[in-house]
């Protein structure tokens, strides 16, 4: 895969280059060549005719990702996979998607397998002086297993679980924590999340739901690589996402596949976390929709 895209060169006899390129019909200009997990495995220069200003380039590490484009998909597993042990700094795209799951009056299940669910965190997803934001917490089914058994058996009557609550999405947050667990042998904790990933994505498909997993990106051991691929079979999504220095502002980058889509998360300023995101664009769509209820009564007077 490759894209292509205006960057500035590191050494000064390019850097020249660029600076004349607004006064002259020559621009330098870079291609980057990425690998499947979204990293540039190398570049190549070359040159173009343009007439264009230099303040006009548009930097190929600027673009924000359409958050449009990366929602999950019914039928099927989502990655969700980024810095840290267990994904850490992508479980904020989960938590706002169980949070717009609930306030259009679906169910959401969530399998807690990193012991780290907080439902304060879903209330902050919700617009500012949201009613009953409180009460929209009693559509969330969390299941928390301590060890690695505990947390096949949530898994394995999830199933049933969905014949009375019919819910559409399904969160995994860090399935892979327990089955790294020294106690438990390898090859038993290979065995033990097969059959979990086995059944959640039959559950996916039968009952066309999506389900969430969130790991990390990159394996810490021999033990956890195999555990990582295990999960990655069985996903026809994922989402990567890294924080990266740009400008001095720590900025979290994400590549979608099997979209290709790439880009930093789109911010209001720069201090604005995702719950807020979140939080204004509903915020901005229930004015919407209650102005268009005024208008409707006002038609019907």
């Amino acid at each position: 895969m490759t894209r292509v895209g205006l960057q500035p060169p590191q050494n000064k006899e390019n850097l020249e280059t660029i600076e004349n390129a607004g006064k002259s019909s020559s621009l330098i200009c870079v291609q980057f060549y990425f690998n499947h997990g979204g990293f540039i495995k190398g570049f190549r220069w070359f040159s173009i005719t343009s007439v264009v200003s230099k303040r006009h380039y548009p930097l190929v590490r600027e673009r924000t990702i359409d958050e449009r484009l990366i929602v999950p998909q019914s039928g099927g597993i989502y990655r969700l996979c980024g810095n840290g042990f267990a994904g850490k700094n992508m479980r904020q795209y989960a938590e706002a998607w169980t949070a717009i799951a609930l306030m259009n009056g679906q169910y959401v299940h969530w399998i807690d397998g990193a012991c780290r669910f907080n439902p304060d965190r879903i209330l902050r997803c919700f617009p500012e002086a949201y009613p009953e934001a409180n009460y929209l917490l009693r559509n969330l089914f969390v299941g928390r297993g301590f060890t690695v058994h505990q947390f096949a058996s949530l898994v394995q009557r999830i199933a049933d679980e969905l014949t009375i609550t019919d819910a559409k999405l399904i969160v995994v947050d860090g399935p892979i924590v327990m089955h790294l667990d020294a106690q438990v042998r390898e090859r038993e904790a290979r065995t033990l999340l097969k059959r979990c990933m086995a059944k959640l994505t039959q559950v996916a498909e039968q009952n066309d739901i999506a389900v969430i997993v969130i790991t990390a990106a990159k394996a810490y051991s021999k033990r956890h690589k195999a555990l990582l691929d295990i999960i990655d079979k069985q996903c026809n999504q994922k989402l990567l996402g890294r924080n990266r220095r740009q400008g001095g502002v720590t900025k979290l980058w994400l590549v979608h596949q099997p979209t290709g889509s790439s880009g930093f998360r789109a911010y209001w300023s720069d201090q604005e976390t995702l719950q807020q995101t979140y939080s204004r664009i509903l915020h901005q769509k229930l004015r919407t929709d209650y102005q268009q209820d005024l208008e409707e009564i006002t038609l019907l007077d």
